[in-house]
């Protein structure tokens, strides 16, 4: 598990990235930015990845000064051919907790990426 503090200056900074007026609140994507983060032991494919999908649930509201745990997998990867060949599919997983061990979100994200025979 990696910790996460809700910084008031990140969810500033991040709500006016996005073009949100910040009133105090956490926006509903913040956690999206977690995708960023590296997983241990796991090399994603960089150049053209791109950012498809994004499915985030709350089990009760983030708020700013909030200490949580998180971890994230791959749940998933695969290929499919499509207008601009072949490209991968990684599907990543994403679960918060606070620090009691309650479960405060997940998330799931898809990132695509061209296949490896297309990158080399």
């Amino acid at each position: 598990m990696l910790p996460l503090k809700i910084k008031l200056e990140d969810v500033r900074r991040f709500a006016e990235a996005i073009g949100i007026r910040f009133n105090d609140r956490v926006p509903a994507t913040f956690v999206g930015t977690l995708v960023q983060a590296n997983i241990p032991g796991v090399e994603l494919p960089a150049p053209g990845m791109i950012h498809g999908e994004q499915n985030i649930t709350y089990y009760r509201p983030l708020c700013v000064g909030d200490s949580l745990n998180y971890k994230k997998c791959v749940k998933d990867v695969y290929e499919r051919s499509g207008k601009l060949g072949k490209r991968m599919f990684v599907v990543l997983e994403t679960t918060g907790y606070d620090l009691a061990g309650e479960l405060v979100f997940a998330s799931s994200s898809v990132l695509i990426a061209p296949s490896k025979e297309e990158g080399e």
